[in-house]
């Protein structure tokens, strides 16, 4: 109790004082131009998750509540964040196929680390990719798929604490190799994955085998593959229908107010960096981070489509980062996971079309529960149609503008002081003269 309590404050304190930072001048006085649905920004007091029913105060919905609402100064349409029409999807803003995206979406949990994982299968092909710590450092990928699939997606890896916030957020279907138990424990404490949704669980610790879940060599952690097609498959029985996956909101044009930002470089830790680099002919950001241990940068590629790894929209959000106290790696000592709490409010930037738009994102009962980037006059940041990478650093990361690069210097949490102990493994093999508690030892 002592240690939540202790977050709580200090989610208090770090948001206050960005708060104060944030708002030092005054609002702006032109609204923007892309007129949309959004609910009015509240002011967390604690780290917290409150509870209650969403109130929405909109600001001018579209037509019918259905279509597009139009920009009334380029007539460019804007998809969302609370309804889209029936053949736009939702994480993307792109028209296609209505039976494509009355699917529910899949969150496939990707490795980043150790090298030897890279070049990953099917990454390009995601609608959404969040990008966020594991531990000591070190990143991860959750990747969420609905209008695209992919005939390979992997090597697949465990599940972390964040994945509670995220599969909601995405209305997804959780893939895993398996949890920690502290993890697993977490995840089944949560709404989404509890009693008749435990289904959307979908990992070989929760009994699935191939297919959808197919391990190339046995023993080896980073083998697990799936198939996107398999997966729908091998959980269609259950009926899982599409949530609502209100929140984002995509124009083509981008919003006035932005400035240059033709690179963004993140590094996670002194061992995990990423480069954005922004490709005007395709008006798309292209994937960079390191090769090896040597820190060379080369530009990230997909193993299934050989192509180069690019976003059409990179978001940066800062959320409170702190240890959860739950053993998840036990090299060098053992580190501990952490909880990342991408909930209430934090800064954010959404980089698109070379440019760099500032605000603030935000979740809580508000939002029902669904991520939104907003503008500090309140409104909801377009995304650029197309997929979408989130990067998620601490709220302590120091940042700054320099021409047109922006860069992130992340402060990494300590996960090894008071990392408790593993508890000891199961043994692959039966020890000799071993008697399981059912069975009746022979005279």
């Amino acid at each position: 109790m002592l240690r939540l309590l202790g977050s709580r404050l200090i989610l208090g304190t770090l948001v206050g004082a960005w708060l104060l930072a944030a708002c030092g001048g005054p609002p702006p006085t032109t609204p923007p131009p892309a007129v949309v649905t959004v609910y009015r920004a509240g002011t967390p007091t604690s780290a917290a998750k409150p509870g209650g029913t969403p109130v929405p105060i909109g600001l001018t919905p579209g037509a019918g509540g259905s279509q597009a609402t139009p920009n009334a100064a380029t007539a460019i349409p804007v998809y969302g964040p609370d309804a889209f029409p029936d053949n736009v999807n939702p994480l993307t803003g792109q028209v296609v196929d209505p039976a494509k995206i009355s699917r529910l979406p899949v969150a496939i949990k990707i490795s980043n680390f150790p090298y030897s994982v890279r070049p990953q299968f099917g990454l390009s092909l995601a609608d959404a990719v969040v990008e966020h710590q594991a531990e000591a450092g070190l990143t991860r990928f959750t990747a969420v798929f609905l209008q695209n699939d992919a005939a390979k997606v992997g090597s697949i890896r465990s599940a972390r604490y964040i994945d509670t916030e995220i599969a909601p957020i995405f209305g997804a279907l959780l893939v895993t190799s398996g949890s920690s138990l502290g993890t697993m424990g977490h995840l089944r404490s949560s709404p989404w994955f509890q009693g008749a949704h435990a289904w959307r669980l979908v990992s070989e610790e929760t009994h699935y085998g191939c297919p959808p879940l197919c391990r190339e060599t046995p023993d080896d952690a980073n083998t697990l593959f799936a198939n996107t097609d398999a997966l729908r498959a091998a959980t269609a029985a259950q009926g899982g229908a599409r949530a609502d996956l209100s929140g984002f909101a995509f124009t083509a044009a981008a919003s006035a107010g932005g400035v240059p930002a033709t690179q963004v470089l993140i590094d996670f830790s002194l061992a995990a960096h990423v480069d954005w680099r922004y490709n005007p002919g395709g008006g798309v950001y292209e994937r960079w981070q390191e090769k090896d241990s040597s820190g060379e940068m080369i530009a990230h590629m997909d193993a299934l489509t050989n192509k180069p790894i690019t976003a059409a929209s990179v978001v940066l959000l800062q959320v409170h980062h702190v240890n959860n106290f739950v053993p998840e790696d036990f090299r060098d000592g053992g580190n501990c996971g952490l909880e990342i709490q991408l909930w209430t409010i934090g800064p954010a930037k959404v980089f698109r079309d070379g440019q760099m738009f500032e605000g603030t994102w935000q979740r809580d009962q508000t939002t029902n529960w669904k991520l939104r980037v907003l503008d500090h006059a309140g409104q909801v940041i377009p995304f650029k149609p197309g997929n979408t990478w989130i990067d998620i650093v601490g709220l302590t990361a120091v940042t700054a503008l320099n021409g047109s690069t922006y860069t992130v210097t992340n402060k990494v949490p300590d996960t090894k002081t008071d990392c408790p102990i593993p508890p000891t493994e199961t043994p692959t093999i039966t020890p000799e003269g071993f008697i399981a508690p059912t069975e009746t030892p022979t005279p």
